[in-house]
């Protein structure tokens, strides 16, 4: 029997490695898919300008910022809910799907851009509340 096979064999037959106290996974809340719901959003937002849409210059740039926050948001929800990672980015890419079928029901410029002001403004008070703390001034 070589090496490896006597290894995986003695892997195999060890009893499981308690990995520590787990938290079980609770569904989302409405404020995880609302932040979700805004991601979303504003990752199309960010893609249009990313390609040089001519209407998605009409909202502040959120190509990093949303990045940034998309990050934040996913690990809020997966702290919070125990949810895995690959269940929080399906659920946003739901999400964007979601949007996109709403987008082409509705030609209501308006409501579109009051609801992204709405998700920018989750956005600022996010970052804003996640911004480290100022290096402290050292004398001289």
């Amino acid at each position: 029997m070589n090496v490896p096979i006597l290894l995986l064999a003695l892997a195999a037959a060890a009893p499981p490695v308690p990995l520590g106290p787990m938290t079980p996974a609770t569904p989302m809340t409405e404020v995880h898919r609302q932040d979700i719901g805004c991601v979303a959003l504003l990752g199309l937002v960010a893609d249009l300008q990313r390609r040089g849409a001519p209407y998605a210059a009409d909202y502040p740039d959120v190509r990093e910022t949303g990045k940034r926050w998309a990050g934040i948001v996913g690990q809020r929800v997966m702290d919070e809910s125990g949810q895995p990672r690959e269940l929080v980015a399906m659920a946003i890419q739901q999400s964007v799907t979601d949007w996109q079928a709403e987008m082409a029901r509705t030609a209501d410029a308006r409501w579109l851009a009051s609801q992204i002001e709405q998700c920018q403004q989750r956005m600022a008070a996010d970052l804003a509340a996640d911004q480290p703390l100022p290096k402290p001034e050292t004398a001289q």
